[in-house]
């Protein structure tokens, strides 16, 4: 299995519009991967994961063909993984010569509801698929097996993060989180396969206390030891951590040292990692 970091900031960006922060100044200035805009992934070229106002930049810079894509799945509503406003470039006079094949979306109640009043005021004639999808409930597309996982982020906006299955690897993507929830870590408690490859929230990076909602490298690592007393990671568990913000006061550079520390890589907008 692969994947690609297409995005790894938070919803502000790195840097973020109208910051004057060391951040965002070194970040203007170093460019490269001190740049982070907002957070995306892609599995084997062909699963997304979120869909921000920054795909199209993605699509430049990456040289993805989205036309060909036909599966993505959303960990949240939030504007900054959810921007269902360019679904309408899949309408027809808008998107033209496009495979007859529909884009399926995966995404919670909330997602659903907030997609299914776009398309409905769109004529997208099947270019767009919305497909509600809810915490434990395995799914499977295009021979890929997710297994939704409850959130501990802004309820209303009905979070999740997944375990996503293909032949015998296994990989964990863990974004907008804080520390799991109980449900969740009772239903990895009966798992039973070891992670491959995981992936952290972390959008706190180097402070203290950041367990609600989010998490940084010591939350991060908590949770990676708990993972790892229940047989889910090892030393062969490749292990990153993702989605980062400027609030949290690192440059990427810092971050890296600070991350080397608990064992963790840490990804960059472009950065590539096959396991």
């Amino acid at each position: 299995m692969k994947i690609k970091f297409l995005g790894t900031a938070a919803a502000e960006g790195i840097p973020a519009l109208f910051c004057n922060c060391r951040v965002c100044r070194n970040a203007l200035e170093k460019r490269g991967k001190e740049v982070k805009t907002r957070s995306q992934s892609i599995i084997d070229d062909k699963i997304l994961i979120d869909f921000p106002a920054d795909t199209y930049m993605h699509m430049l810079y990456n040289g993805l063909d989205l036309k060909t894509i036909h599966t993505c799945v959303f960990t949240h509503c939030h504007s900054d993984h959810l921007y269902e406003r360019d679904f309408w470039c899949r309408n027809k006079g808008i998107g033209n010569e496009i495979e007859d094949v529909p884009l399926n979306v995966y995404v919670t109640h909330a997602g659903y509801e907030q997609c299914r009043k776009f398309v409905e005021r769109n004529v997208f004639d099947g270019r767009v698929l919305l497909n509600e999808i809810h915490p434990f409930v395995p799914f499977e597309a295009e021979g890929y097996r997710f297994i939704p996982l409850k959130a501990d982020h802004d309820p209303a906006a009905d979070p999740v993060f997944y375990i996503i299955e293909h032949g015998d690897k296994t990989l964990l993507y863990a974004n907008d989180t804080g520390i799991f929830p109980a449900e969740t870590w009772e239903y990895l408690a009966g798992y039973g396969r070891r992670f491959d490859m995981v992936s952290y929230d972390c959008t706190g990076m180097i402070l203290e206390n950041c367990r609600q909602s989010h998490m940084s490298l010591s939350s991060n690592a908590e949770v990676h030891e708990r993972l790892c007393q229940m047989g889910l990671c090892d030393e062969n568990t490749v292990a990153y951590v993702n989605h980062f913000s400027h609030n949290s006061r690192a440059t990427h550079e810092e971050l890296v040292e600070a991350a080397d520390k608990y064992g963790f890589r840490v990804s960059y907008d472009g950065l590539e990692v096959e396991f």
